[in-house]
This record gives C-alpha cells, sequence and structure tokens, in this order.
C-alpha cells in the first residue's frame, strides 16, 4: 500500500476487499443491458427483477444463479437502454462482480455504485460459465480456479480502488 494514501480503517487496520469467489457464467460481445433484464421488467423492484435476469436469453438462469456468482461477457457489456436497472437488478441477485473486456459508457460506474465490481480484464474468454473464479481486487488479479489461468485487473486506478474499499472494505 503507498505510503500516505487514505484507504480509511477499522480500528488501526486499513480497509481492503475481501477476495471474492464465485461460478462464472460468460456470454460474448455486445451483451445489451436489455439482455440483461429485458426491457418489460425494468419497473418492477430490484429484487423482483433480480428473478427475470437473462429472460429472453434463458429463463431458467435467473434461478441458477447463487450469490457471489460472476457475470463475465466480452466488449461492450452493458450497451444499449436500460442499464441502470440491469445493473440493480444484478446488485439484487447479489452477483459478486462483473468482469467484461469494456464497459458500455455508465455501465461501469452503475454497478461500481450499486457494491457490485466492474473488472475489466484483456482476455475475459479464457472464463467459461461453469468455471470458479478467485478475484483479489487487492492484488488486482482474476484467477481461473479450474483451469489456473489468471487475468490481471485493468481499470483497477487508484480512485476505483479507493471507491471499492469504501464501499466493501472490511
Amino acid at each position: 500500500m503507498a505510503a500516505g494514501r487514505d484507504t480509511g480503517s477499522v480500528g488501526d487496520r486499513p480497509l481492503r476487499v475481501p477476495v471474492r469467489s464465485g461460478r462464472a457464467w460468460a456470454f460474448t460481445d455486445n451483451l445489451r443491458a436489455a439482455d440483461v433484464l429485458p426491457i418489460r421488467f425494468a419497473a418492477l423492484p430490484a429484487t423482483e427483477a433480480a428473478r427475470r435476469l437473462f429472460a429472453d436469453l434463458d429463463a431458467a438462469l435467473a434461478d441458477r444463479l447463487s450469490p457471489g456468482d460472476v457475470l463475465v461477457a466480452g466488449h461492450n457489456l452493458g450497451c444499449g437502454e436500460g442499464g441502470a436497472v440491469a445493473a440493480a437488478a444484478l446488485a439484487a441477485a447479489r452477483i459478486g462482480a462483473v468482469v467484461a473486456a469494456s464497459f458500455a459508457p455508465a455501465f461501469d460506474d452503475a454497478l461500481i455504485a450499486l457494491d457490485v465490481p466492474a473488472l475489466g480484464v484483456d482476455a475475459p474468454a479464457i472464463f467459461h460459465t461453469g468455471q470458479r473464479l478467485r478475484i483479489n481486487i487487492e492484488a488486482g488479479t482474476i484467477a481461473n480456479l479450474s483451469s489456473g489461468d489468471r487475468q490481471p485487473i485493468r481499470n483497477l486506478t487508484d480512485a476505483v480502488l479507493e471507491r471499492l474499499r469504501s464501499r466493501l472494505g472490511q
């Protein structure tokens, strides 16, 4: 940790984002916000909308999601209408993190504002549905526990890390 950086604290201990692990749910490039949560469910309360996640892609998928699971996608994740409500439904489903090659404008900010880490990596295609991932935000890495592959998290600026520490730190 850099000297002089204010990370908040618990007693005398600085806040740190705990390591997370979960099962991957992998998608391709240009996964639209409306694919994550169909627009017709946008007016529902977030907890009810969470039961409708991915309804147009796989009607049973929302029932198979577990707290801590990780949404993985390619480029331009969250594009199109409905990004804020899709992010709220993912948060209500207690998704542990969202990993992508790139995010549509403001989708990553909407996730982080709801305490869901939005993490950029160069090659999300190494993570496949069903594989176990371990996310160490403090170390800036995501490990595929099924294959042994690792990816550095490339969007962890000091500002993003501090924001995650303040929202998720222990």
